[in-house]
């Protein structure tokens, strides 16, 4: 945003922490030695900064865990981007309400604090549910605002890889009409995505942390309503936006065309597993990178190196867990090339034991649907000993034979069997 751009001129900081998460650009002010930089979700722009030498630390916490830590340790300066002001001096939080919803209002509330908008007329006017605030503020409440121009991210849709393609396809056989859906980032949602636009299924319901250009393709081929939801009826609900401008195009109210049909509410809403288990059919969508026998998934680190971030996963599995009808799918790749690169060598992705020192996104006793490019290994009200099966039938085969032969190992030694 414009107010980072600025402050990187200044040189003279002798302490400044900056609260964050999923950067879109490697600022200058963050690799001063005198900047300490949190970040909420660690993506490509936090690790390029890691790797540069920046103090940039991450913060195990959940998407939901962004907005109580700024109530419960407010910063001094709550800092966010919004759109021009409307005819009655109302501005948006345009496409991600997200975590900064709440906390801004409370810093424009609070006489020593400070609440600072970015009014850009490149951000979409997207508006929400006036029970919580509708996404929007009045711009004499806010203390600080300064015009920018700077366009808006703009992410296009990665192209989903052969095997991406295959568990997409997998994942397909687990969904119904009426379903409501919630897609997580990367190129496995994107491809479901597209092949529910193209098949016979529809009447969809949205409620996603999350939406990008898949949305914009399922809803222009028809397939949404809303209507058979059971919460927020008639209305995609979702807490950030992050695709390309048509997307924003779509979304935005001066536009024309969304007419409140896709709505932005705070994260605290979104992401409440009690609030999407309202919805009837909730169905899941998100990736992991291993599993082991347990169906335990290790979904945001690769060992000891932070990849992204807790997010959204874990309080949409449970609140699919918890939905009528509900059905949580992890999608995971069957192999990995151990060196992270092509020609590297291959290992399993399912594993008896997860290595030492892996972190746990997902715990076994809330994942229900594991799906490979193999098959879909269904873990729901499966006792631990007989995971494994259901685990190793979806695993490479080059893998199978080692991993059986592990498993009947553990049941001799562990399960008595």
């Amino acid at each position: 945003m414009g107010l980072l751009s600025a402050l990187s001129n200044r040189t003279d900081w002798e302490r400044l922490e900056i609260f964050t998460g999923l950067l879109a650009f490697p600022y200058p002010i963050l690799q001063s030695p005198n900047v300490h930089t949190t970040s909420g979700y660690y993506g490509p722009v936090e690790r390029f900064l890691n790797e540069q030498g920046a103090h940039v630390d991450y913060l195990p916490a959940d998407f939901t865990g962004f907005e109580i830590i700024e109530k419960k340790r407010p910063s001094r300066v709550v800092a966010t981007t919004v759109s021009v002001p409307d005819a009655e001096g109302y501005v948006t939080f345009g496409t991600h309400g997200a975590a900064v919803d709440v906390p801004f209002r409370l810093a424009c509330r609070d006489k020593n604090r400070l609440g600072i908008a970015e009014v850009n007329p490149t951000m979409p006017v997207v508006y929400g549910a006036p029970a919580h605030g509708d996404n929007k503020i009045r711009l004499e409440e806010i203390d600080v605002y300064f015009e920018s121009e700077q366009a808006q991210i703009e992410v296009p849709p990665p192209e989903a890889t052969d095997v991406e393609k295959k568990i997409a396809e997998n994942v397909l056989s687990l969904v119904r009409s009426g379903d409501t859906l919630q897609f997580g980032i990367g190129g496995i949602p994107n491809h479901v995505a597209s092949l529910l636009a193209s098949s016979p299924l529809g009447d969809f319901g949205i409620h996603s942390e999350l939406i990008s250009d898949g949305f914009l393709k399922l809803f222009e081929s028809g397939k949404i309503s809303n209507r058979q939801k059971g919460i927020y009826d008639e209305q995609s609900v979702f807490t950030f936006a992050l695709g390309t401008q048509p997307l924003y195009d779509f979304l935005d109210e001066r536009k024309g065309r969304n007419r409140r049909q896709a709505v932005c509410l705070p994260v605290s809403v979104v992401n409440d597993p009690h609030v999407i288990a309202q919805n009837r059919n909730l169905v899941s969508v998100n990736s992991g990178f291993m599993t082991d026998f347990n169906g335990q998934i290790s979904s945001e680190a690769i060992g000891l190196k932070q990849y992204s971030g807790v997010g959204g996963q874990l309080s949409f599995v449970q609140g699919a867990y918890a939905s009528e009808g509900g059905r949580s799918i992890l999608c995971i790749k069957s192999t990995a090339s151990a060196s992270g690169g092509v020609g590297g060598k291959k290992i399993s992705n399912i594993v008896p034991t997860l290595p030492p020192g892996s972190v746990v996104s997902t715990p076994r006793h809330y994942v229900q649907y594991v799906v490979t490019e193999y098959g879909v290994a269904d873990l729901y009200g499966v006792p631990d000993e007989l995971r494994a099966e259901k685990l190793i039938a979806v695993a490479h085969p080059d893998f199978r034979d080692g991993l059986k032969a592990k498993a009947d190992e553990m049941n001799r030694l562990y399960y008595k069997r």
